[in-house]
């Protein structure tokens, strides 16, 4: 069965160390595969975690996160090709396929809308950012939907500046020139901008887009009684504040009067071009395309008082507090950083103020203010004497301004940072609010310790969290893939091992826990694609979750609950905090061609290269695969004795060589070597179970046993090659692959243990035996139960088995790697006295008694 390789290949590992040399390559290659196969659903994992939508990020987190995953798709395929000698060319095809559609979602263009040049802020919302730009959008929602205090205001549109710069023939220059700039060229990017800049600012404002700009500024000062209105003019680009803060890149020109509303325009959206801005934009992965400017209109105001706050802390998200800035005069001087603003914190703020604690901190004295200029502009004026220690806002203000903050951030679902201006006559003044850049955010701050719930015992309260949430349901325990045809809709699935499998019936689950598992595993992925809130690892779940028992899964700490836990049902709803912003939504488009897992059996036809459509299925294929490449490639090679140790042991007095790949023994050795020169773990835990029991010997054999043995060998073309091959283990310090050959059965074992649990796997298979097929077959059977005692997925194919575990933690697997190696010395010959049932009955026991005498594995 085994003679894999043909006569040649067989003399040239006879000639020394090229059989060595080419496992050691392979053996590379796989390591490779497995860490660029764990970075990249380490990627994926963060990706969704992000697109859960309590979190804010910006266009280059989608952009870079892609790219890594791209990056490390192409390592694994590359990986793979040198494993199998170049048998998986389809999957470059496969992945070409994903990376075109990904990079058509990455880079499309923003449609602009072909909107009215000006637009009255009554008529925006925070859906329009394609036509009033991110800060427009976001002012009109919350002047509109929250109904918050807002200047009179209105957007000149995206529309207006396609107009603008289509009308002077400018578009393909300007595309040109921003597309082809070196952004780590300073000098070039300089030069680049003044060029930009100086373009727009020479051409010409079409005639009619200035007529309408001037008409709604003159129906502005219609409607507030201005004598002598006075305006600032706002950058409001498509993206910003949506995908990115963009904070300080752009222009905004104070106390414009109507004479010098065009030039500001001009100024404000050529101010996208300078080198910082350039920069930004490029730096962030932004499409040109998505380069149009609208820009807001909004009343003057000359306040008494001006600043910022911030919704949350954004260097400690979960704390229960509002920031504030506050300084005399406009709101440019805090910005800019001319003046020492007055910093207010507001602890646990309510909307009554009762219980909030508010603690004030002066840098030091305001001695001058921005204010506004009778003729435009704004001056610079000393703060009189009885202002500059005295504190900007008083304590119901503080409150006032606490509550605003709040408010914005219930409304937009993620934390806020809002512009704020406080009149002469006391109303405070929305200017803007914005996503606040947050490290990470929760919706709601999870609190230290997980929540106490009266009158439901708690039934598991350990494991791993893969997907965050709260849901209840009725406990549905599948065993394997026979029972999944029967599992309800809305059912709690409990499961033994997180196998890829499962991911068929996962979109039916309210919840999924299992004793096992790893959270950067497939179906930990497959539950976040879905929102299935998931608790992996949590050891216990199959012995204390029986079937029909109703159940809460606490997915936020980790905890199951018996009954429905309504208040935990209630706070754990979640909603889609940042969830309408463009870039969120790009997040979730990309992420279709990336995390579905289609693939699902390896042993379904379609189970191949070529069918692979998404990368979540290339890496499971390609994990799959070389698995199955490494394995074959140890259980067919024939080394050379040259490139070998010898092991002797007399607890197993066999002729073992021994080929280490990579500090799998000690250093220094000769060429006859001890079990104790062993380094390699998972070696060291086979040899430990190969050598806890004494082998009591060949089982007695009756008279039918031996005929058995005599008509089984004749039979078998293979039976002389298993008497005389030699046994072989190849390892390394994280892995071996051990052949082995006793009497007329051949097994291979091999495995790999490292830090990182997604990589590790055990795998094994074994072959023959001298008696007939019906005592083989039972021996077949009895091996297969003992290692489904211990978690290894088992196939059966005649006499042949074929069982892996992977995915779990090095001292899980160590334990089973210590059953195998049992099961391997134990089993020897053992199908001559297997002439029926009871008789495997009495050996299963047996057996059981004896690895459970020096395994440490729960029942």
């Amino acid at each position: 069965m085994f003679n894999f390789f043909s006569k040649k290949r067989r003399e040239k590992a006879l000639r020394g160390e090229e059989e060595k040399d080419l496992f050691t390559q392979k053996y590379k290659a796989f390591r490779e595969l497995l860490d660029a196969n764990n970075a990249v659903l380490a990627t994926m994992a963060d990706m969704q975690e992000k697109a859960s939508g309590a979190y804010v990020f910006d266009a280059a987190y989608v952009e870079s996160s892609y790219r890594s995953v791209s990056k490390g798709i192409n390592r694994i395929i590359d990986s793979l090709n040198q494993v199998s000698d170049n048998k998986y060319k389809d999957l470059v095809r496969a992945s070409d396929r994903i990376n075109k559609k990904a990079q058509e979602i990455l880079h499309q263009a923003i449609a602009i809308p072909k909107t009215d040049y000006v637009l009255a802020l009554e008529s925006v919302h925070k859906d329009m950012a394609p036509s009033c730009g991110g800060k427009m959008a976001y002012l009109g929602e919350v002047a509109n939907n929250i109904r918050l205090q807002v200047p009179n205001a209105f957007v000149i549109t995206t529309f207006s500046y396609q107009s603008f710069v289509q009308h002077n023939r400018i578009e393909a220059l300007l595309k040109e020139k921003c597309g082809s700039v070196d952004i780590r060229d300073f000098a070039a990017l300089e030069a680049a901008s003044l060029e930009m800049q100086r373009l727009i600012q020479k051409s010409e404002v079409p005639g009619d887009l200035q007529d309408a700009i001037l008409l709604a500024f003159d129906e502005m000062k219609r409607q507030t009684g201005e004598t002598s209105l006075h305006v600032s003019v706002r950058s409001s680009a498509i993206l910003e504040d949506i995908m990115a803060s963009f904070a300080g890149q752009y222009a905004t020109v104070l106390n414009v009067t109507r004479e010098n509303l065009i030039e500001a325009y001009e100024k404000v959206i050529s101010s996208q071009f300078t080198p910082r801005a350039l920069f930004y934009f490029k730096d962030k992965g932004f499409n040109i395309n998505e380069m149009a400017m609208a820009a807001g209109v909004v009343q003057m105001i000359d306040p008494a008082s001006s600043g910022i706050a911030y919704s949350r802390d954004p260097r400690n998200p979960d704390e229960d507090v509002v920031l504030i800035n506050a300084v005399w005069g406009l709101g440019d001087y805090a910005v800019g950083g001319v003046v020492p603003p007055e910093t207010l914190k507001v602890i646990a703020p309510a909307k009554d103020g009762k219980g909030s604690r508010v603690s004030r901190k002066k840098e030091g004295r305001q001695r001058v203010m921005s204010r506004a200029s009778a003729d435009g502009g704004t001056q610079e004026v000393v703060v009189p004497e009885h202002m500059q220690d005295t504190s900007c806002l008083d304590e119901d203000q503080v409150i006032k301004l606490s509550n605003l903050a709040r408010m914005l951030e219930s409304h937009f679902e993620s934390p806020q940072d809002m512009e704020w201006a406080l009149d002469h006559n006391g109303v405070i003044q929305v200017l803007q609010s914005r996503p606040l850049r947050m490290s990470y955010m929760h919706k709601e701050k999870l609190p230290d310790k997980p929540r106490h719930v009266e009158g439901h015992e708690l039934l598991l309260d350990k494991g791993k969290i893969a997907c965050r949430g709260v849901s209840a349901g009725a406990v549905r325990q599948v065993r394997d893939e026979r029972a999944m045809g029967d599992f309800p809709e809305g059912g709690v699935l409990v499961i033994r091992q997180a196998h890829p499998e499962f991911a068929l019936i996962l979109d039916k689950a309210t919840a999924v826990i299992s004793d096992t598992g790893s959270v950067l595993g497939h179906l930990a992925t497959v539950a976040r694609e879905l929102g299935v809130p998931a608790i992996l690892n949590a050891e216990d779940a199959t012995k204390v979750l029986r079937d029909g028992l109703v159940v809460t899964v606490d997915a936020q700490y980790g905890r199951v609950y018996e009954g429905e836990v309504g208040e935990l049902l209630k706070a754990g709803k979640q909603t889609g905090g940042f969830s309408s912003s463009p870039i969120y939504q790009r997040l979730r488009t990309i992420l279709k061609e990336i995390t579905p897992l289609y693939m699902t059996d390896p042993r379904a036809p379609d189970f191949r290269a070529k069918t692979c459509r998404t990368f979540h299925d290339i890496t499971r294929f390609s994990h799959e695969m070389a698995l199955r490449e490494m394995f074959d490639f140890g259980k067919h090679t024939y080394f050379s004795e040259k490139s070998a140790k010898k092991l002797v042991s007399k607890e197993i007095p066999l002729e073992w060589l021994v080929i280490d790949l990579e500090d799998g023994l000690k250093p220094g050795l000769g060429k006859r070597i001890g079990p104790e020169d062993i380094v390699s773990e998972p070696m060291r835990a086979m040899w430990e179970g190969m050598t806890a029991v004494p082998w009591k010997g060949p089982p007695p054999m009756d008279t039918k046993g031996f005929l058995s043995v005599v008509a089984g060998s004749g039979t078998d073309p293979d039976a002389a090659s298993y008497m005389t091959d030699k046994n072989y283990i190849v390892l390394s310090k994280d892995f071996c692959n051990l052949s082995v050959r006793l009497g007329f059965h051949f097994s291979t074992t091999e495995s790999y243990l490292g830090e990182n649990e997604n990589q590790n796997y055990v795998s094994f298979a074994f072959k023959g035996g001298g008696a007939d097929s019906g005592r083989r077959n039972r021996r077949v059977a009895f091996i297969s139960r003992i290692l489904g005692r211990f978690d290894f997925r088992v196939e059966v194919r005649e006499d042949n088995i074929f069982a892996r575990i992977e995915g779990h933690e090095e001292a899980f697997l160590k334990e089973r790697l210590k059953v195998l190696g049992h099961v391997i010395v134990h089993t020897r010959q053992m199908d001559m006295v297997m002439h029926n049932e009871k008789m495997v009955e009495w050996y299963y026991k047996d057996m059981l008694k004896g690895i459970e005498s020096f395994v440490n594995i729960p029942g």
